[in-house]
């Protein structure tokens, strides 16, 4: 406390409000009467009351501006809260509305298939060295899954489950090689299998192989699973026609099958745990 009482800071102060109090003194003295000498201290002092007004102003205009910065501060803090606000409010809205859109889908396959026993998972994880799209969902045995059991988003099938742990799966996609699917072109009625490309084209790309030149699938035909096998049930979508082309291979042609899906955006799916005919007709190794 001392130090400040000696500090330069503190005796300018102290001559600062000397000075303002001695103007007042003296305008009060000088107004009082008209003589010489008040004259002359009245000229003396004007610099004095000139400058005591100017410090007066500058410290009201300071704590003017101080308050309204302190206030524009406050208002631009509470601005930014509500935007905040308002986007996690946004974001949960939209999530909201895509479960919502996800459940209706399902809701719509259940009731036209009520032998469908479904359980709904999220994907956890995506297999990124697997070219073909592979991912893991947060469900497993414990909710009655199983190898084999095929994966859906809406009616369109999306792949099937190949491992299982006791609370997580592994799905392999349409786009694998690996995975074989019985097929029908719904206008030609025409049959066969769907397959993935061995080099990976696009993970939403298949193709069905084995067609004549005097096939009548063409492209914008939907292609539909037969329900052959026990594993797949009938009637699932696995995609739209896009082309003929010509295979490398042989004589033969193959259809380039589009899925109405984007597997690699997929974050909810459903697996099928049961349903009538499943298993019926499936190969097993013994």
């Amino acid at each position: 406390m001392n130090r400040f009482f000696k500090s330069k800071s503190f005796k300018l102060f102290f001559v600062v409000i000397a000075a303002l109090i001695l103007g007042s003194v003296i305008a009060s003295v000088v107004h009082s009467g008209n003589t010489p000498l008040s004259s002359a201290l009245a000229t003396l002092t004007h610099p004095l009351q000139k400058a005591s007004t100017a410090v007066g102003n500058y410290i009201n205009d300071y704590c003017d501006n101080f308050r309204s910065s302190a206030d524009l501060q406050k208002q631009n803090e509470e601005l930014k809260q509500k935007i905040a606000d308002f986007q996690y409010e946004l974001a949960d809205y939209e999530n909201t509305k895509r479960t919502l859109k996800i459940y209706e889908e399902f809701l719509g396959v259940k009731e036209e298939n009520p032998d469908y026993i479904f359980e709904n998972a999220s994907v956890l994880s995506r297999d990124g060295v697997d070219i073909y799209g592979s991912f893991i969902l947060d469900k497993g045995s414990a909710k009655g899954i199983e190898v084999n059991d095929p994966v859906i988003f809406g009616k369109n099938l999306v792949g099937i489950v190949t491992e299982v742990t006791l609370t997580n799966c592994t799905v392999k996609t349409l786009a694998n090689p690996d995975v074989s699917v019985a097929v029908y072109e719904a206008r030609s009625n025409e049959t066969g299998y769907v397959t993935g490309f061995e080099e990976g084209i696009d993970t939403t790309v298949f193709k069905l192989p084995g067609l004549s030149k005097d096939s009548n699938i063409a492209s914008g035909g939907v292609v539909y699973t037969t329900g052959i096998g026990g594993i797949y049930p009938k009637d699932l979508i696995v995609g739209t026609v896009e082309e003929i082309r010509k295979s490398q291979s042989d004589i033969s042609y193959y259809g380039a099958v589009k899925s109405n899906v984007d597997f690699s955006e997929l974050t909810e799916v459903f697996v099928i745990t049961d349903f009538e005919g499943q298993g019926i007709g499936e190969v097993t190794e013994e």
